[in-house]
């Protein structure tokens, strides 16, 4: 689920409208636009004027117009889509509501009414928006407080704060000190980005302690699997105590929250993890789900090893994706997950399709996960195996030899590099002889030897050699890695 979805209706058209032009390189007929965002093409012009008017002090510089029936957007480096949803989520009456039933245990519409100077109206339909839109998460706003499963309450502001990027400090001094008692236990230094996240979801443990309800169903279940756990008895030693100094009471389940927490958002880090793999319980559910699709995975490659770094990696990265699958429900972003899925789909090949499937139907059987993950699962397997299948393909290596064309031919080899530099996987230099090369890219006065692994260009930089030279290093990648 996108954040826009915590937008008012009018803004989050806007943002589409934006986002729509970044899709298609900055400019659009303004027809073809409004037909995408649902608008007239008047409706359109107002829209636009709004957008200028909201972003044009963000940075540098914001240019949108209309001219000749040709919509174009253009900004300055220091001006992105990011910074511009922030503005419009930050004066949103659904972002301001998140944040103040966030921070109070119990409150009334007359108080919202009054805070925000809005109708009871309007608060009644704001509210029911919003809880359309938490249902994903299986929380919800009723009788003037947050209601639902306290661990997915904290997941989903966890991830709602950390995509505004405020609130949270991950240099603040409960930040260090926390990290300071883990780090004998996990011996290398934890990255920015994990000293980030561990600042986000203490910012909202923090501010849960104060208000949050008794609803610890599945912490109980999480508990009672995990209590023999290595790591798991380690954190329910640490965390009480930590927060106790903060606040008067510190339930049973902190433990198992942060624990959720630590092994799920890349805290912890790859050599940390493969430590733990080694002494963690190999009953629980999702320690048997990472092997059993780590050993998937490393057949379906047969006799291309994965090197043991690479076996490492896949078992971290399926950790993650498995205890998200498990203990987390709904996914909020700021990215469309629609357009990143078809992106993926195109790149996927037959075999890795049923790959993916097979693991998810693992995955669904030994976590008995509910059928709303398939998404989720897909589009997580499928960027973990398409980013193995690319780095074991061979490279395809090609030699450009232009000595026919004297002087030219120096400056004539860095025209052609960049008109093939968006081809992945192939390793490009000057000819050298007696070295071997799959393709070699040349001119010659000559009359042409018959070798298959020659390109003999008819004129330099002709769209037509290019289009011939990408289809031949493209047929030569399939046969050298399909062989």
């Amino acid at each position: 689920m996108k954040i826009d979805v915590f937008l008012d209706k009018k803004e989050a058209t806007q943002i589409d409208i934006i986002r729509q032009l970044l899709f298609h390189a900055g400019k659009m007929p303004s027809k073809a636009l409004a037909e995408q965002v649902g608008l007239t093409q008047n409706a359109l012009k107002d829209y636009l004027a709004d957008i200028v008017q909201m972003c044009q002090t963000l940075g540098e510089r914001f240019e949108l117009t209309l001219e000749a029936k040709e919509v174009r957007l253009a900004f300055s480096s220091d001006i992105n889509l990011n910074k511009i949803l922030l503005t419009y989520l930050n004066s949103s009456l659904g972002y301001q509501i998140l944040e103040f039933v966030f921070k109070h245990k119990k409150f009334s519409t007359f108080q919202l009414t009054q805070e925000f100077s809005s109708s009871e109206a309007t608060i009644f339909r704001k509210l029911r928006d919003l809880n359309n839109s938490l249902r994903i998460f299986n929380i919800g706003i009723k009788n003037g407080q947050l209601v639902g499963d306290e661990l997915q309450i904290r997941y989903f502001y966890y991830q709602f704060y950390l995509l505004v990027d405020s609130g949270f400090s991950s240099t603040d001094l409960a930040v260090t000190k926390l990290m300071a008692q883990l780090q004998p236990e996990f011996q290398q230094s934890f990255s920015k980005i994990a000293r980030k996240r561990m600042g986000c979801w203490l910012f909202v443990t923090r501010h849960r302690l104060q208000v949050a309800n008794s609803d610890y169903t599945r912490l109980t279940q999480i508990h009672d699997r995990f209590e023999a756990d290595q790591l798991y008895q380690m954190i329910q030693n640490i965390i009480p105590e930590y927060f106790q100094q903060t606040v008067n009471f510190v339930g049973k389940y902190e433990g198992a929250m942060f624990y959720c927490f630590l092994i799920t958002f890349d805290i912890i880090g790859e050599d940390n993890f493969a430590r733990y793999d080694l002494l963690r319980r190999k009953k629980i559910s999702t320690a048997v789900l990472d092997t059993f699709s780590r050993e998937m995975i490393v057949m379906h490659y047969g006799y291309q090893k994965l090197s043991i770094s690479d076996e490492k990696g896949l078992t971290y990265r399926l950790s993650q994706i498995h205890a998200q699958a498990f203990y987390f429900q709904g996914q909020l972003t700021s990215y469309e997950t629609d357009r990143l899925m078809q992106y993926y789909q195109q790149h996927v090949t037959s075999e890795i399709a049923i790959l993916i499937s097979n693991l998810i139907e693992i995955s669904q059987e030994l976590l008995d996960i509910e059928a709303s993950r398939h998404h989720f699962l897909w589009l997580n397997y499928a960027s973990i195996l398409i980013a193995i299948d690319l780095s074991l393909h061979e490279n395809v290596s090609v030699g450009i030899d232009l000595t026919n064309l004297s002087v030219l031919g120096h400056s004539l080899y860095y025209f052609l590099l960049a008109e093939l530099s968006s081809l992945t996987q192939v390793h490009f230099e000057k000819y050298r002889q007696h070295q071997y090369y799959d393709l070699i890219l040349t001119t010659t006065k000559k009359a042409i030897s018959v070798k298959d692994n020659y390109y003999y260009m008819s004129e330099f930089l002709s769209a037509y050699d290019i289009a011939q030279i990408k289809s031949k290093i493209k047929a030569i990648k399939h046969q050298k890695n399909n062989c």
